[in-house]
């Protein structure tokens, strides 16, 4: 009877030991803001808080299995656990990484085929993070992290298309050809060419770190041309504005130097000048990228394959400024000598502004890169022309003119109004460019690229001056009173296509 009761007992103390040890299999469940697991003993209890994921979804694998006694749980009901700590979420973001930890690949097949989501590659063969710089090279910055800022600036060595013109200075009266002509004509002008300067900064959003901005400015140097030309009016030696006299329908010519007439010697000049600027406001959207790594050839290593694209949606502005002068100065012997000097000027100034779409595509193999870009703005262009034309004699203005206008030779009254001429017309411009880099350092890239921009129904000097000319309207001392003049020369706006292209020097700086 006492050994029996000594086994009742020892079993009740093993069963209440066993007991114990299967309520110690049971965790807590809280609120969804913190859970409670056992310290020691139940008397010792903390409150730990639970981490979330980025999209505030609670785990989907909260408790692992249900206790012995498989009793419903109740919310704030402490159930003792002995079991690892939950994984919440393959979704981790860290904000020293950007995007480095979303969307990682983890099936392992990212060293062959890539990854197709936007962020690192983790399944890498070799073992690396590729977009950790100091996995492989310090030297590398990774293209798949778009939480970082850049600056560029580039040299450019562009061209433009040359300006047309009639026939401007030539050295042969009426039925010259075009070996006679000095200056304009078949020769277009302003064909050299065009240097610049462009600089590009933005950074990521650190909140949105797909999103970004970029800024962007560009401007040429003041390409100019001149032509200069002295004659004492000797054999060999003659100077003349030709045009079309309308009165005549024929050829002529207004002399600037030729001996035997009265006006024995003189001079030319033609400036011509162009300038072009442009301004860019964009929004960027990543979209997605990939990271592998291949073996390299030279280096005899893994190097980091990666690519990235982007789009753009922003706000783009353009001006066109050019101009063409002539100036002539001559002496004429009609009675006492006087100085004669007569100027034309024709001033055009296109602005651009329009809304702009665009992708860019970046793709690294070690440490070069190649980046690329086309972009179209669609929007409207203000194009204005100022004609002007003047004569002074002795240093004066020539008086006694109908219109109050003195006039010159090609800008006389019916063209050189005094007003500028303004209309706004539909505006079209793409934009195609690439570049090679080099990184010297993490964040040092040098580069070198190709750009070509252009620019849709665009005024320029040249293509408004109009050769038709009724001399009647040429400056006189006394008012006019021959028959009636005609209405040459006069205004069109003539319209045309423009563009610059060219190569790219220069360096970029990311961090």
């Amino acid at each position: 009877m006492n050994r029996l009761l000594a086994l009742l007992i020892v079993m009740t103390i093993a069963g209440g030991t066993a007991f114990g040890q299967s309520q110690g299999t049971r965790r807590v469940v809280a609120s969804p803001a913190t859970r409670t697991t056992e310290i020691g003993s139940p008397a010792r209890m903390s409150a730990v808080p639970r981490p979330s994921s980025p999209s505030g979804r609670t785990s989907a694998r909260m408790v692992s299995e249900r206790s012995l006694l498989q009793e419903p749980i109740e919310q704030g009901e402490v159930v003792y656990a002995d079991e690892p700590e939950p994984v919440y979420s393959d979704e981790v973001y860290d904000p020293n990484q950007g995007l480095a930890a979303i969307g990682g690949c983890s099936d392992g097949s990212c060293g062959t085929s890539g990854c197709d989501t936007c962020g690192v590659t983790y399944g890498s063969p070799f073992g690396n993070d590729l977009c950790d710089p100091y996995c492989l090279d310090s030297r590398i910055l990774c293209l798949a992290l778009p939480s970082h800022g850049w600056v560029s600036v580039d040299y450019m060595m562009f061209h433009q298309p040359g300006m047309e013109t009639p026939a401007l200075v030539t050295n042969s009266r009426p039925g010259f050809t075009a070996a006679n002509v000095l200056y304009g004509g078949d020769n277009d002008i302003l064909s050299d060419r065009l240097d610049g300067i462009r600089t590009r900064f933005g950074w990521w959003f650190v909140n949105r770190p797909n999103l970004g901005i970029e800024g962007e400015y560009l401007t040429s140097g003041d390409n100019t041309e001149t032509f200069n030309r002295v004659s004492n009016g000797s054999a060999g030696n003659f100077l003349y504005r030709p045009f079309f006299n309308v009165v005549t329908g024929a050829n002529d010519i207004s002399v600037i130097a030729e001996q035997g007439t009265n006006t024995p010697s003189g001079s030319v000049r033609v400036d011509a000048s162009s300038q072009f600027q442009g301004v860019a406001v964009r929004f960027k959207r990543f979209l997605c990228c990939s990271s592998s790594s291949a073996c390299s050839i030279l280096r005899g290593g893994e190097v980091p394959v990666q690519s990235r694209l982007e789009a753009t949606l922003g706000w783009r502005y353009y001006q066109l400024d050019e101009a063409l002068r002539i100036n002539e100065n001559k002496t004429q012997q009609v009675g006492a000598a006087r100085n004669f000097n007569i100027t034309d000027s024709f001033e055009t100034l296109n602005q651009f502004n329009g809304v702009e779409l665009g992708v860019n595509w970046q793709g690294r193999r070690g440490y070069w890169t190649l980046d690329t870009l086309m972009r179209v703005s669609i929007g409207n262009i203000r194009q204005r022309v100022d004609i002007m034309g003047q004569t002074l004699v002795d240093g004066a203005v020539l008086g006694n003119f109908a219109g109050g206008n003195p006039g010159g030779v090609l800008a006389v009254e019916p063209n050189a109004s005094g007003s500028p001429y303004i209309r706004d017309e539909l505006g079209i411009s793409p934009e195609l460019g690439a570049a090679l880099k080099y990184q010297l350092t993490q964040r040092l890239e040098l580069k070198v690229g190709y750009s070509f921009m252009y620019l849709s129904n665009v005024v320029r000097p040249g293509e408004q001056i109009d050769f038709d000319v009724d001399p009647n309207w040429f400056p006189q001392s006394v008012p006019y009173t021959g028959p009636a003049r005609r209405n040459s020369p006069t205004f069109a706006f003539n319209d045309t296509g423009y563009y610059i292209h060219g190569l790219t020097l220069g360096g970029e700086y990311r961090w």
